[in-house]
C-alpha cells in the first residue's frame, strides 16, 4: 500500500463509522407539534403571492424546485470555484440569501427537525498554489459532517421560525500535509411575524483557509455577518423594509475591513407577479491601511415571479463614496446584480447571476476594486437518478486607488468552466464526478495563474 493510499483509506473508515453513528434508523430526528401550535413569516419570494411577511425584493430565494439545500449555503469550498464576496453572494439584493428545503411527506406536519449531513470525497488539482510559476500538484481529500437544526415555519419560511447550521470540513494533502485544514461555517436565522410585520435576526460566521484570489495565495480568513430587519406590509400592494447590519472580513495575515451599514426601501406590486421599489443605503466602511470611507448607494429594484417556472431579482443603482483623511475625491460607480432561476422544463433547469461592486483589497493597501462579472448555471436531468451540471463564470477585478498616495494599475480577469455528473441512489445518497478549470489573467504576470481539478465525492443528506 502506498502513502497516498492510506489517508484515504483512514478517510473512508472514518467516513463509514460516522454513517452508522449518525444515522442508525435512517431518518432525522423530529418531535410531533402541539396540535395548538400556530407558529408565525418569513421568506419564500418564489411564492410571493402567499407570502405576506417579507418583501419580494429580498434575495433570490427560490422554491424547493429551483433552490439547494440549506446546509449547502454554509459549504464555503477553498477547492471549488473560487470564493469570494462577489460570485457567492450573489444576488444579494441586498440581503444574504438563505435557501429553501425539500420537505419529505413524512414531516410535514412536524414541529421542528433535526437533519445531519456527511460528504467525503478526493481532489487532484494541479497547482494547489495558484501560482503563476513552479505548479505544484497534489491529492486531497475532505470529509465534511454537520446539521441543520429547524423549528418553526421551516417548511414554507411565511411564518415565525428558526434555522440553526453548521457545516466543518476537513481537508486533506497528500504531499504538503502543512495546507491541512478545517473549515467551519454557521448560519442562524430566525423571524417572529407579528400582525402586518416581521422581525428578522440573521447571523452567519465562516472560518477558511485555502486558495484566496485576491490574495493569490493560501490565507486564512474569518467573515462574520449580522443583521436586524424590519419589515413592514403597508397594504396589500406596499412593503416596507429596515435593516441595521455589520460585516467583518478579517484576515490575520493580510488586510481586514469592517462595515457597518443600515438600509431602507419601499417596494410596489404593479402587476400580480411583478414588483418595483427604491432603496436606500448610507454605510461606514474601515479598511486596513486605507482611508475611512462613507458610502451611499441608491438602487431601482424590481421582480418577477411566475412560481413554479421562473423567477427574477434585480437591483440597479449609484454608489456614492467619500474617502476621509487623505483620500481621493468622492468616486460615483454604478452597481447592480441581477439572479434568474428558470425551470426551462421538467427535467432542466437554468440559473443566472450577474453583477457589479465595489470591494476592499485583501492584499493591496490602500486600493479597492470595481468587481464586474457573472456566472451561468444549467441542470440538466439525463435519466430519473443522473443530473448533467454545467456552470460557467467571468469576473473583471479593476484596481483603484483610495489614497492620493497609491497608483492602482492591476486589472484581472478571472474564469472558471466546471461540467459535473451525479447520480442519487439509495435514497438519500448522492455521487459525483466533476472536472473544473480555472484561471486568472492579470495585467500583472505574478498574478496570473490556472489550474486543472478533478473531484469525486459522495454525500448523505437527510
Amino acid at each position: 500500500m502506498t502513502s497516498s493510499q492510506v489517508p484515504f483509506f483512514q478517510i473512508l473508515r472514518g467516513a463509514i463509522m460516522a454513517i452508522i453513528f449518525l444515522f442508525p434508523t435512517g431518518e432525522g430526528f423530529s418531535e410531533e407539534p402541539r396540535q395548538d401550535a400556530s407558529l408565525p413569516s418569513a421568506e419564500n419570494v418564489s411564492n410571493s403571492e402567499t407570502n405576506s411577511g417579507l418583501s419580494a425584493l429580498t434575495p433570490l430565494m427560490p422554491t424547493a424546485d429551483f433552490g439547494t439545500d440549506v446546509i449547502d449555503a454554509l459549504a464555503a469550498d477553498p477547492l471549488g470555484p473560487m470564493n469570494d464576496p462577489n460570485v457567492d453572494g450573489m444576488p444579494s439584493l441586498d440581503q444574504p440569501e438563505m435557501g429553501v428545503v425539500d420537505i419529505p411527506k413524512e414531516a410535514e406536519n412536524r414541529l421542528w427537525r433535526l437533519r445531519p449531513y456527511l460528504k467525503t470525497g478526493v481532489t487532484y488539482d494541479d497547482n494547489i498554489f495558484i501560482t503563476n510559476t513552479n505548479r505544484t500538484p497534489d491529492i486531497i481529500y475532505n470529509v465534511e459532517g454537520g446539521f441543520a437544526f429547524e423549528l418553526g415555519d421551516y417548511r414554507n419560511l411565511e411564518n415565525s421560525y428558526l434555522l440553526l447550521k453548521y457545516l466543518a470540513t476537513g481537508y486533506f494533502f497528500t504531499d504538503y500535509s502543512a495546507q491541512n485544514s478545517l473549515n467551519q461555517g454557521m448560519d442562524f436565522m430566525s423571524q417572529y411575524k407579528f400582525h402586518q410585520a416581521a422581525l428578522q435576526l440573521e447571523s452567519l460566521f465562516q472560518s477558511l483557509d485555502g486558495a484566496d484570489r485576491q490574495v493569490g495565495a493560501f490565507t486564512s480568513r474569518l467573515l462574520f455577518f449580522n443583521a436586524l430587519r424590519l419589515l413592514y406590509d403597508y397594504s396589500d400592494k406596499t412593503r416596507l423594509a429596515f435593516e441595521a447590519n455589520q460585516s467583518t472580513n478579517y484576515y490575520p495575515q493580510q488586510l481586514s475591513s469592517y462595515i457597518w451599514e443600515a438600509r431602507a426601501s419601499l417596494d410596489y406590486k404593479i402587476l400580480p407577479k411583478t414588483r418595483i421599489g427604491l432603496q436606500f443605503i448610507g454605510g461606514l466602511n474601515l479598511a486596513q491601511d486605507s482611508p475611512d470611507q462613507v458610502y451611499q448607494t441608491i438602487n431601482a429594484l424590481a421582480s418577477y415571479d411566475l412560481t413554479g417556472k421562473l423567477v427574477i431579482k434585480s437591483s440597479v443603482g449609484l454608489q456614492f463614496n467619500q474617502y476621509l483623511g487623505g483620500g481621493e475625491a468622492m468616486r460615483i460607480i454604478p452597481v447592480f446584480s441581477l439572479g434568474a432561476d428558470y425551470q426551462f422544463s421538467e427535467k432542466t433547469k437554468l440559473t443566472l447571476k450577474g453583477y457589479r461592486n465595489l470591494q476592499d483589497s485583501p492584499s493591496l493597501a490602500g486600493q479597492d476594486y470595481i468587481a464586474t462579472g457573472g456566472e451561468f448555471g444549467i441542470q440538466q436531468n439525463l435519466f430519473k437518478n443522473i443530473v448533467f451540471g454545467l456552470a460557467v463564470g467571468y469576473e473583471n477585478d479593476t484596481y483603484v486607488s483610495n489614497t492620493d498616495s497609491v497608483t492602482a494599475s492591476r486589472v484581472d480577469n478571472f474564469y472558471f468552466f466546471r461540467p459535473s455528473l451525479s447520480y442519487n441512489f439509495l435514497k438519500n445518497l448522492d455521487a459525483e464526478i466533476s472536472y473544473e478549470y480555472r484561471a486568472n489573467a492579470s495585467n500583472f504576470q505574478q498574478d496570473s495563474w490556472f489550474d486543472n481539478r478533478f473531484t469525486l465525492e459522495l454525500s448523505l443528506k437527510l
